[in-house]
């Protein structure tokens, strides 16, 4: 599978994509689609930005049904979806795009505008519309995954398992093989989640870090560690 799916029958060649979101994850986005040898054409948002590494941000209403290849940059699903209704974007094409360290089988199916991160294991899975996975992400067989759902770095899914629309999947968290996850739910970081979920629920994992500073902790340490 290409790194990037462009259409450029009507074009000399491809003019480079156009980031739409200019948080903190089209940092992450620019740096690692310009180490893989895509260009960014510019980076747009609702907040002027001013440059965002050595890219001018503009407004999205400006795009103003431009023909451009784009990709969204938005992590919130909720966000994400509603700013891909905009009328400022009607005219986009939304190319998927696959990071070249990926292992993606020639059987899974893919929606406009999914992104799928490097080192991400993927196999005979269905990905609707904007699905975003990250770095090191794994899916098993006939993974489903709906519009516009982020799964987080790390996470992994099991075979036959099914994801709504719009969740989000924490970083390090496990979904165990065969289970439903409805729509809009969200799953957070390290969860492991062995039974279904319905529309908009939520799974936490309950174990917290304690955090000490180096005093306290050099205090805390047996006479002549």
């Amino acid at each position: 599978m290409p790194v990037l799916e462009m259409d450029t029958s009507s074009r000399a060649e491809p003019e480079g994509l156009l980031l739409v979101g200019g948080g903190r994850n089209a940092h992450n986005l620019v740096c690692i689609l310009e180490a893989v040898g895509i260009a960014i054409r510019g980076v747009v948002d609702d907040r002027s930005v001013g440059v965002l590494l050595g890219h001018e941000v503009g407004f999205i209403d400006d795009v103003d049904g431009a023909a451009v290849d784009a990709l969204l940059t938005v992590a919130d699903p909720d966000k994400a979806q509603k700013i891909r209704e905009r009328p400022a974007l009607r005219g986009c094409r939304w190319p998927r795009i696959v990071h070249p360290s990926s292992v993606v089988s020639s059987h899974a199916r893919m929606g406009e505008g999914c992104y799928i991160g490097p080192f991400a294991i993927v196999t005979d899975i269905v990905l609707g519309r904007h699905v975003h996975l990250f770095a090191h992400n794994v899916l098993g067989a006939r993974v489903s995954i709906g519009d516009f759902t982020v799964v987080l770095p790390h996470a992994t899914v099991a075979s036959d398992a099914r994801i709504g629309k719009r969740c989000m999947i924490g970083m390090g968290a496990r979904i165990h093989a065969g289970v439903t996850i409805g729509d809009d739910c969200r799953i957070g970081v390290n969860a492991v989640v062995r039974n279904d979920m319905p529309d908009g629920s939520i799974a936490i994992c309950e174990r917290s870090t304690t955090v000490r500073t180096r005093l306290t902790f050099g205090r805390a340490r047996p006479a002549g560690g």
